[in-house]
């Protein structure tokens, strides 16, 4: 499933491709909107909420009002993607074609269509977004923050690790992100929410915000590898480390130049080699809320014992 990250990433790419673009022809091969036809509609907006993308399109480029206005919402799940300039296939659920360009969803694990209304109420039960543009105003992004502890608090007897996915408590945060924060607050993912503090939730949702931050535009290209180890000691911030400044990235990224097999993840996908931070062994199992939603759970059992 992806992260926030990368559905920003994609909104960046779509953008230039279909914003104030009129829609010559639409295929939607989904049972519920088979006979939608949007052609001749315009694209008026491309969003993201944590882990979904809504396409919000206008019958007439005159009309302000929500009354002639319907918002494409989709969820990439597992394998889900949209493409630009790619041939349809058997995967394919969505054809959105332009003048110079034809955008194709495949493997879609939701595609819905609502008025705007309805297309906020479809997503009102996403928590906070860590990527939501509201959280660069200090007042605001104090209310998020505060909304998003108080979520927490709201399942005392989730382990964290399981926590940190709850899109209904903080939105954004996939597998990756999960695992290195937690490795970075030498927290254990077994520990309950309620033996957190709140001092330790705030540094947790702050920190996953930060590393989600330096991984999308304006910090980082829309091509760039994700990377979380660009992170520098600092007494001071949450769990004593302090996400890099880009000006910090910017010289890292031309020293990692000449380095061969540089690591992206303190522990994600190490469980072959050692844990980044300390050298110790990297435990690999499943965790999540029901057998039906458990995730890869990498975690290093020498650095993350409190």
């Amino acid at each position: 499933m992806p992260e926030g990250d990368s559905l920003v990433r994609l909104s960046h790419r779509l953008r230039p491709i279909m914003l104030d673009q009129i829609i010559k022809r639409s295929d939607f091969r989904v049972p519920q909107l088979a006979t939608t036809d949007l052609s001749g509609w315009l694209v008026v907006d491309i969003r993201t909420d944590a882990k979904y993308l809504s396409i919000t399109v206008a019958a007439d480029a005159n009309i302000t009002d929500d009354s002639q206005h319907l918002v494409i919402v989709s969820h990439l799940g597992m394998d889900g993607a949209w493409h630009i300039d790619t041939r349809p296939s058997y995967r394919t659920r969505c054809i959105l074609e332009f003048d110079e360009h034809t955008v194709v969803g495949n493997s879609l694990a939701k595609l819905e269509m609502f008025p705007p209304e309805e297309a906020r109420q479809y997503l009102a039960f996403l928590g906070p977004d860590l990527l939501d543009e509201d959280w660069n105003d200090r007042a605001k992004s104090d209310q998020l923050l505060a909304q998003s502890i108080q979520n927490m608090r709201l399942a005392p007897d989730q382990p964290i690790g399981t926590a940190l996915l709850d899109q209904r408590l903080v939105s954004g945060i996939g597998n990756i992100y999960r695992c290195e924060v937690l490795l970075l607050a030498r927290i254990n993912p077994h520990c309950l929410v309620s033996e957190l503090s709140d001092e330790q939730l705030t540094g947790l949702v702050l920190l996953a915000r930060d590393l989600m931050v330096i991984n999308v535009p304006p910090r980082a290209p829309e091509r760039a590898r994700r990377r979380t180890v660009d992170v520098r000691p600092e007494e001071q911030a949450p769990f004593g480390v302090r996400v890099t400044t880009q000006i910090e990235q910017a010289r890292a990224q031309t020293d990692r130049r000449q380095a061969r097999n540089d690591p992206n993840y303190w522990v994600y996908g190490r469980e072959r080699q050692e844990c980044l931070r300390c050298g110790g062994p990297v435990r690999l199992e499943k965790l999540g809320p029901s057998a039906d939603k458990e995730r890869d759970l990498y975690w290093c059992p020498n650095c993350q014992r409190g």
